[in-house]
Formats: structure tokens, C-alpha cells, sequence
């Protein structure tokens, strides 16, 4: 395998590409690697992506996944779209005597919330997974590891962090950013969980799958697992001023507190995000700083401006005149700091 960024040998990636894997693809096409898809509705994809081999493989079609990786050859394989651990047996049987390195795409949401410690390593304290994504992927995680442990699998576990990517960015807590930005271009007011100093450490998915390409077939990460994110985290504040400044403006904010948005009639209908108002997120990437030091991140900006170009451009942002929760929440707790004479 390889130890530098320059020298990839055949890298397959199962699933995409999508919001992630997109980059990983640029990142690998830019160093000359020869590449190859396994993907649904491979026609389509294989015209935007000429310089790709395609092949149409569903991820539950273990003969398919085989033959594709029998047929391209590749040694090097990074898995985005592993969600159970039956899937994950399924592959691990099919690749086990002949791949030289397997990543994991999993999530920083195995951790545990809130962190055990802030900024988190990837060697802290574990806490249980919320929800049945982040305890599906723990399980399959667990899995890798005993393999590595046990018969020296070549494993990477890569766990992304929140991210932004033109259909998506963190923002408030249940919209994506989608809402958020429509008022910040309207100039009414936005909702911030807390008192704005809340952390967040958010990527640009783009970034990270150039992240996951730099890791491909590099032996210092075997049997290792990695956060990754932007190096830096943020203030909430912070992270809503590079919007603002995107936009070009200045938006009116109402800081509210987690309990109350928490409470709010309706708000557990909306399929709340609890470490995206609930908790600090910020996590140390000095693993990865340490492993790849050549590794130079693109600015998180570009993810900002890419969502809102591209959702500018495709029309899909609300019409922030129609009255959300948003509006209800902002409006009954201005009337409840009237009621007390300010904050």
C-alpha cells in the first residue's frame, strides 16, 4: 500500500457519489487513481463521470458487489453506504482474503452525546449511541474492530461530522438551514438555541470525502478511526455569521433557551436533531492532522456559499412569509420577556 497522497493504487467506492463521496472522487481522479463505482442507477452516472467505471451493484447484492470487485481489481475499497451489520458481514466475507484496505464510512454520532470530553479524541470514552442510526453503525464499527483485533483486517473507520452539502447544512435544528437562510435573505428574525456560544463542528462534505480519498490505501490508518470534520469548531454565532456574510447581511437573532424550544407544543413533531441544539460538538483531529499532515483543508465557507448558490439557483428555498414554529416560538417568548421586564 501506499504511504503518500500520490500513489493510490485501484480504489473502488460502494455507493455514490454522493454528498460526500463526490470529493473523494475529484481528490482521486485529480492524482491519476483508477476508480470505480458500485452503485444503483449506474446510466446516469457513469455519462456525468466519464473518467469512472461504473458498475451496477446494489448494496445488498453480495454476487453483484463480487463480481464488480473481481472484475475491476481493486484492492482498495471505501464503503459509504453501510448501514446494518448484515451488510457489513456481507462484504467483509467477500473482501476479507483480498483487499489491502477497507474504510467504513460511519458517524461521529457513535460517540455518544453530550461528549465525554470536549474537544473529544477519537481514544475517549465512548457514550451510549442516541438513536438507531448511530447504534447501527456503532455495532458495525464494533464488528470492524474485532477483525482488525483478531485476524489484522485492514480496517479504517472514518466518522464525519455534521456537514453542508448543497441539499443540506446545520443550521437551526429541524429545517437543515433551508428556513434559516430564506429569513436571513428576507430579514426577518432567526431563533438561536441557547445563548449563541454553543459549539458546533461542522464540515463541508465535500471536504470530507477528500479527506476519506487521503486516507485510501495508506497504511499508518489501518486499524484506526478518525473524525472528520473542518479542523476548527465553532461558536454557534460564529458558525451564523458565515451565512450572514455570505448574504450579506446582518440578521436580527432571538436567543431562546434549548428548554424551552425543547418544550415548545409541536416541536417534538418536528423530528428534532439532539446534538444539533441540545449539546457542545467539537472534536480534536489531531489524529488525522498527525497522520496526514500534508492533508490542507478547503475553507468551510465554500460549503456555505455552495448551499446557498445552489439552492438560490434551484428554487428551493421556502417562502419565508409563511408562518413556521419558527415564528410561533420567537413571538411567545418575546411576549414571555415582556411579561418579566427582559431577560
Amino acid at each position: 500500500m501506499n504511504t503518500s497522497a500520490n500513489s493510490v493504487g485501484k480504489v473502488m467506492i460502494i455507493g455514490g457519489p454522493g454528498k460526500i463521496s463526490r470529493g473523494t472522487v475529484d481528490y482521486l481522479l485529480e492524482r491519476g487513481t483508477e476508480l470505480a463505482i458500485c452503485t444503483r442507477n449506474a446510466e446516469p452516472k457513469r455519462k456525468a463521470h466519464p473518467d469512472v467505471t461504473f458498475y451496477e451493484a446494489p448494496r445488498g447484492d453480495g454476487k453483484a458487489l463480487a463480481t464488480a470487485l473481481d472484475d475491476f481489481g481493486a484492492r482498495l475499497v471505501i464503503d459509504t453506504i453501510c448501514f446494518d451489520l448484515e451488510e457489513a458481514e456481507l462484504l467483509y466475507n467477500i473482501v476479507r482474503d483480498h483487499i489491502d484496505h477497507l474504510i467504513f464510512v460511519s458517524t461521529v454520532d457513535t460517540y455518544g452525546y453530550p461528549l465525554s470530553r470536549i474537544p473529544f479524541r477519537e481514544s475517549d470514552t465512548f457514550r451510549p449511541a442516541i438513536g438507531s442510526y448511530a447504534q447501527k453503525k456503532r455495532v458495525i464499527e464494533k464488528f470492524y474492530e474485532e477483525k482488525h483485533a483478531t485476524e489484522g483486517f485492514p480496517v479504517t473507520i472514518g466518522r464525519p461530522s455534521l456537514s453542508i452539502a448543497p441539499s443540506f447544512c446545520p443550521m437551526m435544528f429541524f429545517d437543515w438551514g433551508h428556513q434559516a437562510v430564506a429569513r436571513m435573505k428576507a430579514g426577518k428574525p432567526i431563533m438561536v438555541p441557547g445563548d449563541g456560544n454553543g459549539l458546533m463542528h461542522v464540515g463541508w462534505a465535500y471536504d470530507v470525502g477528500r479527506m476519506l480519498g487521503r486516507m485510501i490505501g495508506d497504511r499508518v490508518c489501518l486499524g484506526n478511526g478518525y473524525t472528520l470534520s473542518d479542523e476548527n469548531c465553532l461558536p454557534r454565532d460564529e458558525y451564523i455569521d458565515l451565512y450572514a456574510a455570505e448574504l450579506g447581511v446582518e440578521p436580527e437573532r432571538v436567543y431562546i433557551p434549548q428548554e424551552y424550544i425543547e418544550s415548545f407544543p409541536g416541536v417534538d413533531q418536528m423530528q428534532t436533531i439532539y446534538h444539533l441544539y441540545r449539546v457542545n460538538m467539537a472534536f480534536s483531529l489531531e489524529r488525522f492532522k498527525t497522520d496526514f499532515p500534508d492533508y490542507e483543508w478547503l475553507p468551510l465557507r465554500d460549503g456555505v456559499r455552495e448551499f446557498i448558490r445552489e439552492n438560490e439557483r434551484g428554487g428551493t428555498l421556502p417562502d419565508p412569509n409563511v408562518e413556521t414554529i419558527e415564528d410561533r416560538i420567537i413571538a411567545e417568548w418575546r411576549r414571555r420577556l415582556a411579561g418579566w421586564g427582559g431577560p
